[in-house]
């Protein structure tokens, strides 16, 4: 997503994005490993690590979160700007494919290296499809956990064990893990030079303007074209423009009787 290779996402806005952080999980794992040792349960107990039902974070969420925090991720030679979208499996071949297939047959008509760059760049996103046609099942449901146990084991541990062996998924602040999760992949796993952040991230504000800004122009076109030809269009237009220019006298008029 940090190259902007990956653009859309299959995924519910309304499902739990049901993550937990290693290190939580190995903690809770000591400490249900210490309750069982000490206190010897007569019955086998289940400790469900899981957030979902003490602090849930929504794929929407997650979505907007990534998109506020891929900047991290970027790099100076980026030609898309990273977006996240939930969209369906057919969207998700079509978003990905056509670029790519756009790509390969212009690489056909130009230079031989583009074109195998260009094929590399189709198996990559082939690549992509299918793992998120594997991670499809998962980040379009939910699931509900019994997190009793984890709050009993919570409850045996005092002050001192609470924040050496923490498990409290209350504690978490999604935005910050999503942030701190993009800063480790650019460093440990993309093996990036942290130093270019800022560059990054002035290059993101001139792609997105630039999108804005191409976006709104079409907009006024289309909709220029669209009253040049239709009178009842013409008129929506005038009655908004009015409502508009009331709403901002009666604003004025307020402002002046305070003061």
């Amino acid at each position: 997503a940090g190259k902007g290779i990956l653009r859309t996402v299959i995924a519910n806005n309304e499902a739990v994005a049901d993550m937990i952080p290693v290190d939580v999980a190995i903690n809770l794992t000591l400490a249900a490993g210490w309750y069982t040792a000490v206190h010897r349960p007569k019955n086998m107990l289940v400790f469900n690590c899981t957030t979902g039902g003490i602090n849930p974070f929504f794929w929407g969420e997650m979505g907007k979160t990534c998109q506020t925090s891929i900047a991290c991720l970027a790099q100076a030679l980026r030609r898309w700007l990273p977006i996240f979208r939930w969209h369906s499996a057919s969207a998700i071949q079509a978003e990905h494919g056509r670029p790519s297939c756009s790509r390969a047959f212009a690489g056909q008509t130009a230079h031989p290296p583009l074109t195998l760059l260009c094929f590399r760049m189709m198996k990559i996103v082939n690549r992509l499809h299918k793992s998120m046609m594997l991670l499809q099942y998962f980040s379009t449901q939910s699931w509900d956990w019994s997190s009793d146990n984890m709050n009993m084991l919570m409850s045996h541990l005092n002050t001192e064990d609470k924040k050496l062996y923490n498990f409290d998924v209350r504690q978490l602040h999604w935005s910050e893990y999503i942030e701190s999760y993009c800063l480790g992949a650019k460093k440990y796993l993309l093996n990036e030079d942290m130093a270019g952040i800022p560059a990054a991230k002035q290059h993101l504000r001139k792609l997105r303007n630039i999108r804005y800004a191409f976006n709104t122009t079409l907009l006024v076109i289309i909709w220029r074209i669209f009253i040049a030809r239709s009178q009842m269009a013409r008129n929506i237009w005038y009655f908004v423009v009015s409502l508009c220019y009331k709403f901002l006298s009666y604003f004025r008029a307020s402002s002046t009787l305070r003061h």
